[in-house]
Formats: C-alpha cells, sequence, structure tokens
C-alpha cells in the first residue's frame, strides 16, 4: 500500500482510490486476476532476471489492491 497512500495522504488520490472501490468493481476484479495469474507464473519461472520482475508486478497489484480496500478508512482520517 506504501506505493499508493503514503504517510501524508493526498486527499484527492485516497478519495480517487475509494471511488474505484465503489464504482469499478470490474477493474478491482480484473487486478485480483493478473495478480493470481502473476502468481503462478512465479512458481514456474526459473530465470532471476523474470521472477523479479514478476515479484514487482505482484508488489504493485497486491499495493494497489490493499490501497482500495483500506481507502474508505484512510479517506475518513484524511477528510
Amino acid at each position: 500500500m506504501k506505493i499508493f497512500v503514503g504517510p501524508k495522504p493526498d486527499r484527492q488520490q485516497v478519495q480517487a482510490l475509494h471511488r474505484c472501490k465503489l464504482e469499478n468493481s470490474a477493474l478491482l476484479e480484473l487486478f485480483r486476476k493478473r495478480l493470481e495469474e502473476t502468481k503462478d507464473s512465479l512458481i514456474l519461472a526459473d530465470d532471476p532476471v523474470r521472477i523479479h520482475r514478476l515479484q514487482g508486478r505482484a508488489e504493485v497489484l497486491s499495493d494497489f489492491l490493499e490501497a482500495v480496500e483500506k481507502s474508505p478508512e484512510i479517506f475518513d482520517r484524511v477528510k
């Protein structure tokens, strides 16, 4: 989540994450699906460069999904 919500969250950015949770379930489902596909690819990957890239992709997708899930409570704090 640290990639998308830092120690001093921007109100508009947190609001956008919150709207994403409320209004973009298809997008969130796509990201969840891609995260699972990335995890599956990590299991099969044998090239260190590919492993590092997949780990980075998984971290970003996971951080985004976590930021969206926690956005309501963060948004309440920054109002």
